[in-house]
């Protein structure tokens, strides 16, 4: 039998989607390539029954290949992934085959200066809910949520203002700011999993029935994170937000307004028209950024 002897390169990048459903026992998996590309860097010569023979030692094939515009990032989760390999196979004309796997890592950064202008500019948020039962109201509570702008990178810090005022006769046991992150798998079409997780939060105390609180310029640290563009994924979604929550006193959860202010992550900051970051308050841009995420296996947020 004839082999088809030399030495092959296969670069392949999918996105992969893994989980088991507790619930119903079954398993809901998805895959999807974004490369998969093939080549031979060495051959078995022009001739069927020509031998390429390599003499001891080191060997050097170098070649060059471009990626794909608009890839998406690696990504590490719990239960998928977005990953890059490199492959390489010598097979043998006696039909014996050397393989080796090497993984690489992909960063598709987004640059806040090529965003929508939007993003630059203050976000605002505010709803209102009446406490009690339905038949029998103890007064509303509004809320007024402000940030700076709508994007940022790690290492900077958003910059919040809130007034909440407590127009009902249940006190406020506490208010508190959350910046988190939220994992959302997706499988043959389908949201099989969403996982959301605190990354940064400010919290303060109690608002007596019938008075006001405010805050004012206050900094929520954005710590450094992995580069997580997955424009171009279509199994696996990354969304930040900041949560706003003003619990009342009583039974957990009875009565709490929460304000959703979605805003986005990206991996280098806005700069002048001469090329310089402008100053922030409360900035402080970490070296490098992680690849992994220590805190997935950390308690997840309702």
């Amino acid at each position: 039998m004839w082999y088809d002897a030399g030495l092959y390169f296969h670069i392949v990048g999918e996105g992969v989607v893994r989980l088991s459903d507790r619930a119903s026992g079954g398993r809901h998996n998805d895959r999807e390539n974004y490369i998969d590309f093939r080549m031979r860097l060495l051959d078995e010569g022009q001739e069927r029954d020509e031998v390429v023979v390599l003499s001891p030692g080191v060997h050097t094939f170098p070649f060059r290949l471009g990626l794909p515009l608009g890839l998406p990032s690696t990504f590490l989760g719990k239960h998928g992934w977005v990953q890059y390999y490199c492959k390489a196979a010598l097979k043998e004309a006696t039909g014996l085959t050397h393989k080796n796997q090497q993984v690489f890592l992909v960063m598709n950064p987004i640059d806040l200066n090529l965003e929508p202008p939007l993003l630059m500019q203050p976000f605002h948020c505010e709803a209102e809910k009446n406490l009690g039962l339905p038949c029998v109201s103890s007064g509303p509570v509004s809320c007024k949520v402000r940030l700076d702008r709508g994007g940022y990178v790690p290492g900077e810090s958003i910059i919040l203002d809130a007034v909440v005022d407590n127009d009902s006769n249940v006190g406020i046991k506490s208010t508190k700011a959350m910046l988190t992150e939220t994992i959302q798998y997706t499988a043959k079409n389908k949201l099989v999993h969403s996982e959301m997780r605190e990354l940064a939060s400010l919290c303060k105390g109690e608002i007596p029935a019938g008075q006001s609180d405010r805050w004012d310029n206050e900094l929520l640290y954005i710590p450094a994170l992995p580069p997580t563009n997955l424009r171009g994924c279509h199994l696996i979604r990354v969304q930040y937000d900041v949560y706003f929550v003003v619990e009342p006193k009583g039974p957990p959860g009875s009565g709490t307004l929460k304000l959703q202010l979605p805003i986005m992550l990206a991996t280098y900051p806005v700069r002048n028209p001469d090329g310089t970051v402008p100053r922030r308050k409360g900035c402080s841009y970490p070296l490098t950024l992680p690849v992994s995420r220590p805190w997935l296996n950390g308690r997840t947020v309702k």
